[in-house]
């Protein structure tokens, strides 16, 4: 049977109609902000996966701070960073791509860049990451049987093997912030990540961190953990299979 990765597999389980049309080649054209800021996200993710390639191949980092080392480090990532954001928004505007907002989506689009540079050069300037985090592998397919699933980083600390989730918001507002982290908990993602990642690493995962990274007011990242439950992924992996077969 085939096995699918987990963005398809949800989208599927939102709605199989608009999976189908989508695989015909047809997108919609109307957005809005939240298209906005999930290109935000992408380019954010590119930029902290550069950093942390670096991160991972050299155990003496730079000392944290702005220092002329990590602000090597920062244009580098930052680079990379505008290179995803640009694409996308050509991608989009070949698409004609109409934002339903107006003006207010405009001005945002202006201010685009502006967040995405601030937001990739403070990670890199603060390395919020934890010092006993070692890197296994950043964005390392689980292979074909996983559906070629990728998870943004798999490390290794003091409790063990974990998967790992960059999520972005450019604002959390106090009152949404227990319910956004509380619908990370046992997402059919990481869960995939889960039973894939035992079979792929050969050994039990501790769990899984979701890296919330928050843009506005200001800059922060918080990792939030969450574990993983045998009997939820047992469970998953006998009832995800008629999914994959209906696809």
């Amino acid at each position: 049977m085939k096995v699918y990765s987990p963005s398809q597999t949800a989208e599927w389980m939102r709605c199989p109609m608009m999976r189908a049309l989508r695989k015909e080649g047809w997108v919609s054209k109307w957005g809005a902000k939240r298209d906005l800021a999930a290109t935000i996200g992408q380019a954010f993710a590119a930029g902290v996966g550069t950093y942390n390639n670096f991160r991972k191949t050299n155990p003496l980092m730079p000392v944290r701070g702005v220092n002329v080392e990590r602000t090597r480090l920062a244009v580098s990532s930052v680079d990379v960073a505008k290179a995803v954001m640009h694409r996308r928004l050509e991608e989009m505007e070949k698409l004609g791509f109409v934002l339903t907002s107006g003006e207010e989506d405009e001005l945002y689009m202006t201010q685009m860049e502006k967040r995405v540079v601030k937001a990739v050069s403070t990670y890199v300037y603060e390395d919020p990451m934890p010092d006993d985090w070692q890197i296994v592998d950043i964005e390392e397919s689980l292979g074909e049987a996983a559906g070629n699933a990728r998870p943004d980083l798999v490390i290794r600390n003091p409790q063990g093997l974990h998967m790992v989730d960059y999520k972005s918001k450019v604002q959390l507002l106090a009152r949404y912030e227990a319910k956004t982290k509380g619908d990370y908990a046992n997402s059919h993602q990481m869960l995939h990540y889960g039973h894939f990642g035992k079979l792929h690493y050969g050994e039990d995962l501790a769990g899984y961190y979701i890296g919330l990274s928050v843009f506005e007011p200001r800059f922060r990242v918080d990792w939030v953990p969450y574990p993983y439950n045998s009997e939820t992924l047992k469970t998953w992996a006998a009832t995800t299979p008629a999914a994959w077969a209906t696809m």
